[in-house]
């Protein structure tokens, strides 16, 4: 199935029937970890009258499923994750679709200390990185960091100090006009900032408004042959009222 794109008043097609999926398989081993909670938890529930295992002698299968969003899987995240106030991710979206740009920058390693944050040694992406690349036609930048290997996927990124991005960045991003970023990392931010999450509060102008409607997805991974282009972006999660849902973001190629 076939869908039309216009792009500069020009048609473009996207193929929905050729998904290619930047999201992180979720299971109790060989998935992602981060922010130090424990590993996926996927168990049968089991009582006297029940038995939810087919492999335990049951009818059916019927688990329960201990995780957390932000630290066990590709996640989009709502202003409600900083806001004293509820604001669920779910009621966000009024659309699922949009056109994305996929950027892959290589965070700059910084070699003095900056800040009582900010250490010599850090992996950061500043606006210098992105200005001028961001297409004026897109909604969505999805940023790939290098080195991008495999191991992301499964990795650990527990005191990894992992690349982040730094304010200006992030308000660049958002006042080039972009309402969904999403990265292949944890967090936007440093692991360790003393709960100042700034690139967080730049892209959503928090805490001078509450935008909804603005997301970030953290936890993505883009395969090195997808190639840095404009895609549409199928941007799903599930129905969890939360500020955080787990979500399966899907690429589609674009073609006249």
């Amino acid at each position: 199935m076939k869908v039309e794109v216009t792009i500069d008043h020009e048609c473009w097609y996207a193929d929905l029937n050729k998904p290619i999926d930047i999201s992180l398989v979720t299971a109790e081993i060989n998935s992602p970890l981060a922010w130090y909670v424990p590993p996926i938890k996927i168990f049968p529930v089991i009582s006297d009258r029940f038995i939810g295992s087919v492999q335990k002698g049951g009818y059916v299968n019927f688990r329960n499923i201990l995780f957390n969003p932000h630290g066990n899987c590709t996640h989009t995240e709502s202003v409600g994750h900083l806001s004293m106030e509820i604001h669920p991710v779910n009621q966000v979206l009024k659309k699922y679709h949009f056109l994305a740009q996929l950027l892959t920058i290589e965070p700059i390693q910084i070699d003095s200390d900056v800040s009582e944050f900010e250490k010599k040694g850090d992996f950061q992406i500043s606006m210098k990185e992105i200005k001028g690349k961001i297409n004026s036609n897109v909604e969505a930048l999805i940023i790939r960091t290098t080195p991008n290997t495999i191991d992301k996927k499964s990795r650990d990124h527990n005191d990894t100090n992992w690349p982040y991005l730094l304010p200006d960045a992030a308000k660049y991003i958002r006042d080039s006009g972009i309402k969904h970023l999403l990265i292949d990392q944890p967090s936007i931010d440093k692991e360790e900032d003393g709960g100042g999450l700034l690139a967080h509060r730049a892209f959503w102008n928090y805490d001078n408004e509450i935008d909804l409607s603005r997301t970030i997805t953290e936890l993505i991974y883009v395969p090195n042959n997808v190639l840095d282009d404009l895609y549409l972006l199928n941007l799903s999660f599930s129905n969890l009222e939360n500020d955080a849902s787990p979500s399966r973001p899907l690429l589609f190629s674009l073609k006249q």
